[in-house]
């Protein structure tokens, strides 16, 4: 027996313990196919790592289940109830406030239809079709695209009996929502399990990230597929071949764990949709099996919805729906596809800006969209830049980067479509011979398609003339103004009164309400009673029925009250309500608005009089006095009485004027200030006290003063509240000219030999001009400065005098001419020092300098004079310990010089001295100098003015790496090791240095694009999925190739990634790269990681059909950007728990779930080894009893 105890309770602890590690395998089967660019839209799996998902949880107020009636509106229904959750889900995960979307399902069936209308109306805009008939979601995105809705469920409620309406009462009203992007989830042929399968993972994501999804299956209520009890459905009996299902439903959720028995016939597996149905009372929601038979071939739904009108105006040929798809093959001809749609322009309408096109996509693929703006020419069209490119089949709604302006009377949009299979297709309106198709009109010189060549007109063929009717391309502009502004009104509802008495009463519209559709979409109500309301039409003078215009903004709209007879005679009258205003200021005038008085009939009926009306009387109190005052209203011969106050008025500031001009009204243009000095100002108050007051008192603000432009210029005087206003005079500035003059700097040459010519080079003149500024000219300047009193064969000291031009005043300097003396040895090297050495007219042409680093070099005074050096190259030189004592070299030229393997050691040269050497076509080879030294290498007061630099390209400026001098001047290999010391250089100065044609490469004026040959990669993902799938994430790992940074490697490279290339990116969301290496061809490769769980805008990426990457490179001074499309060419890689697998799938997921983890019965971790360890101790506990007690019935 107690075998048999310790037996069970072992069996119990090991239940307990399996029980507890029992998990529900979470299912995180992507819809990501290897072919697409975005690999993080893996993460919109985590929709079905949910066994169990409602929209109801997430926006219950969104969930509303109405009633179609036994109308065949069920289409209808399911459009709009799509249509509302995706608008209400967006708001929910934006984090914008809860709003509860409304829209009417009858607008939708009669803006839908061609002839449902009073007198015989035609709908131009609809198809046609019998009101019995039913309808797809093209009909209903149709009429969501073509302007007519949707609208809120206000302007039109649902009846369903369908009577004939006037069809302007659908017209005008603007659309509340504006379609972007829709979904095409339908399956072609329902009966391939794979194809319906990979169907149900796409519909999940798609319920969970964008809104119910409208869902096609054969049903009708009570029939013997639906059990009733629970609401289950499933049907076994498959759609015959070209059957359409009968019913639309919308899907809102799914239940995986969902029990096949709850059905009337047990499909063979768990799991079902959970939906909403359109017949009000008779359920809640539903339950669909995954695998009913008649669904999945018409699913659809909206993958973006904007609020409100995002556009002023669309134009379009297509007004119905484009169901025709035709198609061309791709051959020895036919290499593309082009559609445009030319358009004629709005003669009322000017700053027109082309900011959206739209089409209905035939086949996914990249898209590329074209505008001419100027004309209807369409070889002259331009490709535009839009927010995506790749479309998925569907309607598709983009945005132009940079909205184009229109400029002709008519202009041009164009599609290029994709080549699919070696097939181009594209949509297009039937025309009115086909069904329901009467109100297609389409026009020769509307619709053109191109097979070859855009560029050439010959292949632009009108598609209508071929028969055919116009593509869905559409255009959508913006004005200039933003002004929103009503478009139609209606009434809301009618004033609490609508019947008169004859001769007595006034309208009265209290309560009246009517409904606004404003220009931007939003529907706004408004009382009858509000300002801008305007009202017609009432009289009571005769009775009977009086239609009242309300007038709102230039919209009207009527209601209808009755005038009656006068009921009997006045017995009472009473003051129901004082007029409004009982307070009054002396001498104020009394008013009579906001009374009522109520007048009894001695028939026992009463009925109430505004104090307004022309037959009531007021008395006339004496308003002169302060005090209480009694009024007397009279009405039919009877009176009432009620009282007002009469009191002091406040002395307050009545105006201020100008009593004192100020002294100064004239200034000079961009010149002189305003100045107020004598000018005042007058204040008079309500009891005719005045004040007068400086204009430049701190209580007293002047504004308008600009003295930029010549003329009279208004300002403005504000004094508490009160302005005046007065002008002053701004005459044009005199033009300046010479004051004076004088010598800033004296030539640079100041010795002469004997029959030299001045030479004025270097000398400099400041000039002064009457406006007050300075100017220095050089003294060479013919135009300006003449000289004379200089004879070059006169020796001695000479005084030149200068003159400047409209200047009467002589300027001077001295000079002397010396003999000529005889040629210096030119081979004796004696003391050699350079003094008062000048750079004049230094020319640098074409130079490139990269990384140049130059740390604490001074130079001070040097001046080098006509330095050439032609021709120069110097390879493989090598200098090393070189020391130079007091080397000066004046007059130095050095011509076609080439030195060749050169080395110079421990060379030493001293007191070296070389006047006027000149060394022409000099050849050293294999030259060797020992034991050079330089010492005492001093540079004493240097100075460099006016050094002009002009398009110089320097790379990451202040460090220099392989200088490079062109033009014939190279140098190899040059390694110096110099020591310098005690070299000294005096009076050295730099003058007017000019470096030209130096080309700038990469600045914040002009990029340098580093990336114009990048390419952007996806080489490895990775998809790492847990049984906690909140731990999910992707890891991708990115190459971008082909930077380049030309001969500067030292940049800083950062990246953004995100899915649109047309994002505004601040410095502080770029993350930098740290590791770049250099390819083989010279350019340079990046390679970095991206982590979901790293990204702050994920939300965005994921829902984005494309990866963009931000690229920036900077290198302090210079910054280069691009945006790059990133492509995926990697196998994605899936871990579970971090076990690699080769699919991510249900099965995985049970063999490789994480046993710390619970579903809902134990702690995430810990509760395994607790049961373990129990369950030892237990046993433990068990044997030593069992052994020790084993002999206790004995």
């Amino acid at each position: 027996m107690k075998k048999k105890i310790f037996i069970i309770i072992q069996c119990i602890l090991l239940t307990i313990i399996i029980c507890s590690t029992v998990i529900e395998a979470t299912s995180l089967v992507s819809v990501y196919k290897e072919s697409d660019n975005n690999v993080f839209r893996l993460l919109l799996g985590q929709s079905q790592s949910e066994e169990r998902f409602n929209l109801k949880d997430i926006i219950p107020e969104n969930i509303v289940v109405r009633n179609q009636g036994r109308a065949n509106n069920c289409w209808d229904f399911a459009a709009i109830g799509a249509l509302e959750t995706t608008l209400a889900l967006k708001r929910k995960r934006q984090n914008n406030v809860t709003k509860v979307f409304d829209f009417s399902e009858a607008h939708l069936k009669y803006g839908s239809r061609y002839s449902m209308f009073l007198e015989g109306k035609k709908n131009v805009k609809g198809f046609d079709a019998n009101r019995l008939d039913g309808g797809n979601f093209m009909d209903a995105i149709n009429y969501m695209t073509n302007g007519y809705g949707p609208v809120d469920e206000r302007w039109q409620n649902y009846n369903p009996n369908e009577p004939d309406i006037d069809l302007n009462s659908i017209q005008s009203i603007t659309q509340a929502a504006t379609v972007m992007d829709t979904v095409n989830l339908s399956v072609e042929d329902i009966s391939n399990e794979s194809l319906v399968d990979d169907a149900i993972l796409k519909i999940k994501t798609h319920i969970k990230n964008y809104g119910g999804v409208y869902f096609a299956l054969n049903y009708r209520i009570g029939d013997q597929y639906t059990n009733t009890v629970n609401m289950a459905r499933y049907c076994d009996i498959p759609l015959q071949k070209g059957e359409s299902a009968s019913h639309v439903v919308l899907l809102i959720g799914w239940d995986d764990n969902y029990n096949a028995t709850n059905f009337k016939k047990n499909p063979g597996k768990n799991g079902a949709w959970i939906f909403k149905n359109s017949y009000g009372n008779y359920s809640d929601v539903e339950y669909l099996s995954y695998y009913d038979k008649t669904g999945y071939s018409e699913t659809f739904g909206f993958q973006d919805i904007e609020e409100g009108k995002s556009y002023d105006k669309q134009y379009q040929h297509q007004v119905l729906p484009p169901i025709v798809d035709f198609h061309v093959n791709k051959g020895p001809v036919i290499s593309q596809l082009t559609v445009a749609e030319v358009y004629t322009r709005d003669k009322n309408k000017s700053n027109e800006k082309i900011t959206r096109l739209s089409i209905e996509a035939a086949k996914s693929g990249i898209y590329e969209f074209f505008v001419n703006p100027n004309s209807d020419d369409l070889t002259n069209l331009t490709k535009v830049s839009v927010n995506k490119f790749y479309l998925r089949k569907g309607f598709h709604m983009v945005k132009l980067n940079n909205p184009v302006e229109l400029t002709g009377s008519k202009f041009v949009v164009a599609v290029k479509v994709p080549n699919v299979d070696n097939q181009f297709d594209m949509m297009y309106e039937p025309r009115s011979n086909v069904e329901g198709y009467t109100a297609s009109v389409s026009n020769p010189g509307e619709t053109y398609v191109n097979y070859v060549d855009n560029s050439n007109a010959s292949y632009w063929k009108d598609f209508v003339v071929t028969g055919k009717g116009n593509s869905s391309l559409k255009a959508y502009v913006n004005y200039g103004d933003n002004e929103v502004v009503p478009t139609k009104i209606k009434m809301l509802s009618d004033p609490n009164k609508l019947e008169y008495i004859k001769d007595t009463e006034e309208l009265d519209v209290t309560g009246g309400k009517i409904l606004v559709s404003m220009s931007n979409g939003e529907t706004v109500e408004k009382s009858l009673e509000d300002s801008k309301v305007k009202l017609s039409g009432f009289d009571n003078s005769s009775i009977g029925p009086k239609t009242i215009t309300v007038d709102y903004m230039n919209n009207k709209t009527t209601f209808v009250v009755n005038v009656i007879d006068s009921p009997n005679q006045l017995i009472s009258l009473t003051l129901k309500k004082a007029p409004t205003k009982v307070e009054y200021m002396i001498n104020d005038t009394l008013v009579r608005d906001g009374g009522v008085l109520q007048a009894t009939y001695s028939n026992g009926k009463s009925a109430d009089i505004s104090t307004n009306s022309s037959s009531v009387k007021f008395s006339s109190p004496n308003m002169s006095v302060p005090g209480t005052k009694n009024v007397t209203i009279t009405y039919g011969g009877r009176s009432v009485n009620y009282s007002i106050l009469v009191k002091e008025r406040p002395i307050v500031l009545s105006k201020i004027e100008i009593l004192n001009l100020p002294l100064k009204t004239e200034y000079v243009q961009d010149t002189e200030g305003l100045d107020l000095t004598g000018g005042k100002i007058r204040a008079t108050y309500s009891n005719n006290n005045v004040l007068d007051i400086q204009m430049d008192s701190s209580d007293v603000t002047v504004s308008g003063f600009d003295n930029s432009n010549v003329g009279k210029n208004t300002l403005t005087v504000n004094y508490k509240g009160k302005s005046t206003n007065f002008d002053v005079n701004i005459v044009e500035r005199p033009k300046a000219v010479i004051n004076d003059a004088w010598i800033l700097r004296k030539p640079d040459k100041l010795k002469y030999k004997k029959g030299e010519e001045l030479d004025l080079t270097g000398g400099k003149i400041t000039v002064n001009y009457s406006d007050g500024t300075n100017k220095i000219v050089s003294m060479d300047n013919e135009e300006l400065v003449q000289y004379s009193n200089f004879n070059k064969s006169s020796l001695g000291v000479q005084s030149v005098a200068l003159r400047l031009k409209d200047l009467n005043k002589l300027l001077s300097f001295d000079v002397e001419v010396v003999r000529d003396e005889p040629a210096v040895d030119q081979n004796k090297v004696l003391e050699n020092k350079v003094i008062e050495n000048q750079i004049v007219a230094n020319q640098i042409v074409q130079n490139k300098i990269t990384e140049n680093k130059i740390i604490s070099n001074n130079i001070e005074n040097n001046k080098i004079i006509e330095n050439k050096i032609i021709s120069n190259s110097i390879i493989a030189n090598n200098i090393e310990n070189n020391k130079i004592l007091e080397n000066a070299i004046i007059s130095n030229q050095i011509i076609a010089n080439n030195v060749e393997s050169n080395r110079v050691i421990e060379n030493q040269i001293i007191s070296n001295r070389i006047e006027n050497n000149k060394v022409i076509e000099n050849k050293i080879l294999e030259n060797q100098i020992l034991q050079n030294k330089t010492l005492e290498n001093r540079v004493i007061e240097n100075k460099v003015m006016e050094n002009k630099v002009v398009e110089n390209n320097i790379y990451d400026t202040n460090v220099i790496h392989e200088n490079k001098v062109k033009n014939e001047n190279v140098i190899y290999e040059n390694s110096v090791q110099n020591n310098i010391a005690e070299n000294k250089v005096n009076s050295n100065q730099v003058i007017e240095n000019r470096v030209n044609d130096n080309a700038t490469n990469e600045n914040h004026n002009n990029n340098l694009d580093i990336f114009s040959d990048s390419k952007a990669e996806i080489t490895d993902a990775n998809n790492f999925v847990y049984t906690d799938s909140n731990k999910n994430y992707i890891e991708i790992e990115v190459n971008v190739s082909n930077i380049n940074f030309g001969n500067n490697s030292k940049y800083n490279v950062k990246y953004y990634l995100a899915g649109s290339p047309n994002e505004s990116i601040s410095d502080d969301k770029y993350v930098e790269i740290n590791k770049i290496d250099k390819q083989s061809n010279g350019m340079y490769l990046a390679k970095f990681k991206i982590n979901s769980k790293d990204l702050s805008n994920l939300d965005e990426i994921v829902n984005s059909d494309n990866l963009y990457l931000y690229m920036k490179a900077e290198n302090g001074v210079n910054v280069s950007k691009k945006v790059l499309l990133l492509n995926n060419v990697s196998k994605i890689k899936n871990y579970i728990n971090n076990k690699k697998v080769d699919e991510i799938n249900k099965d995985n997921l049970n063999k490789y779930k994480d046993n710390t983890v619970y579903n809902r019965i134990l702690p995430q971790t810990g509760a395994l080894p607790w049961f373990v360890l129990s369950f030892v101790i237990v046993t433990m506990i068990g044997i030593v009893s069992y052994f020790k007690f084993k002999n206790i019935n004995k």
